[in-house]
């Protein structure tokens, strides 16, 4: 199943049209969401629909998250980028978080609209601002071997079990490799090394908040994907991999073994992770490819025919998948061999665009999800615009022309 412009024409607008209509395109100064971490997904989902939509109101939610977030820089904590929750301070007066990990969601998506509008005149003060971010991190979070760790959490720099974190890892890693890209300060791309291999390498069945079995694997594959997915796109990156592993992996508190496999959810274990277990080649990148290969198992093995993928253990962590359609369409664009990816992705794009995957998502209604698939359904109609523009076209008036698939 190939990706159908007619299906994603029909999500892509019902999506812009809510938040064009949300608080989040207000010129207001309030923070449109609670977490700034999920609206980064809303911001990068409008930059690639601007474009697609020919609606420039798309580029002022960029502008507009990125002015805010240099506003507020060092607000929450010292050279942090506000996360628009975790305030609450203790008798110290410490801040009870500011995370690596979902500041670095933040910087991503501030770095999207750097690069999808390079003309903007404040460009050059969110670079400032973001290299603020990004030098405090690796200057304050970093183990002695480069590995991030989870920042500021329950009023504690990298507290005692967080000292390595693999969400801060792989997001961090991302925002490096962005940036570095962007700027050309290469140094960037070399601290992005052992993060990487971080990542590549981890055993994520057996972590200290046990996410893959009490959460959901779609947690883990998504935001660790990010990582992954930026890496393999990455020439500079490849570049550097290429060498002998450095085993940097220094703390790793191992959860209790997994007892139950939920009833909802049969295949949740099956796929091995064999990174943990096998030799899959001595270098940085050999672990990488294999990694992703592991994640993309995964999706593969677990779609089910609907187009969602298999109940994760609690359903209140369905809210991270609609990223995953997205994020496979970016690896298959941007990462060879990959293409086959692209019929997982149309499957899931086809299944939210019904009423039963809005149901599901709970989209319009949860914006975290709906960010999310605003990201996967423009990243799609990047794909259908550039492969046949004229078809792009059609299948875009024929929403508008119905109508009723605006909502």
């Amino acid at each position: 199943m190939q990706l159908d412009p007619n299906v994603t024409a029909r999500g892509l607008v019902k999506l812009w049209n809510y938040f064009s209509h949300h608080i989040i395109a207000s010129p207001g100064a309030a923070h449109p969401m609670q977490a700034c971490f999920e609206e980064s997904y809303v911001v990068i989902g409008a930059a690639r629909a601007m474009d697609l939509m020919s609606d420039a109101r798309m580029t002022a939610i960029c502008r507009r998250f990125n002015l805010r977030q240099m506003d507020y820089q060092g607000v929450h904590y010292p050279d942090m980028l506000d996360m628009g929750y975790g305030y609450r301070r203790d008798a110290k007066d410490m801040v009870a978080c500011s995370c690596v990990a979902d500041n670095s969601s933040t910087a991503n998506g501030m770095l999207e609209g750097i690069a999808r509008f390079p003309h903007l005149p404040e460009n050059p003060k969110v670079l400032a601002c973001l290299k603020r971010f990004i030098d405090h991190c690796l200057t304050h979070y970093l183990t002695n071997k480069g590995v991030m760790g989870v920042g500021v959490l329950n009023h504690q720099v990298n507290p005692p079990g967080m000292e390595e974190y693999w969400c801060a890892n792989a997001l961090f890693a991302t925002t490096l490799i962005r940036y570095a890209t962007v700027t050309g300060e290469t140094k960037y791309f070399d601290a992005a090394v052992p993060l990487v291999e971080y990542i590549s390498t981890y055993d994520y069945k057996h972590t200290l908040w046990e996410e893959w079995s009490k959460s959901a694997p779609q947690q883990i594959l998504i935001y660790t994907s990010e990582g992954l997915i930026a890496a393999l796109a990455s020439p500079e990156m490849e570049k550097r991999l290429r060498t002998p592993l450095r085993h940097v992996i220094q703390h790793t508190p191992k959860a209790d073994p997994e007892a139950i496999v939920p009833a909802q959810a049969p295949n949740l274990m099956k796929v091995e992770l064999a990174g943990a277990s096998q030799t899959l080649g001595n270098t940085i990148w050999d672990r990488l490819v294999a990694r992703f290969a592991e994640f993309t198992d995964w999706f593969h093995q677990n779609q089910m025919a609907d187009g969602c993928f298999e109940h994760p253990a609690n359903d209140h962590f369905r809210c991270y998948e609609p990223l995953v359609a997205g994020l496979l369409l970016e690896a298959a664009v941007h990462t060879p061999g990959r293409a086959w990816l692209e019929p997982i992705a149309a499957k899931q794009l086809r299944f939210m665009a019904t009423n039963p995957g809005k149901l599901y998502y709970g989209l319009y209604a949860n914006d975290f999800a709906s960010g999310m698939a605003f990201y996967s359904f423009a990243t799609a109609g990047e794909i259908l615009k550039k492969r046949d523009p004229q078809a792009w076209d059609a299948a875009l008036r024929g929403v508008f022309d119905r109508g009723e698939d605006l909502w």
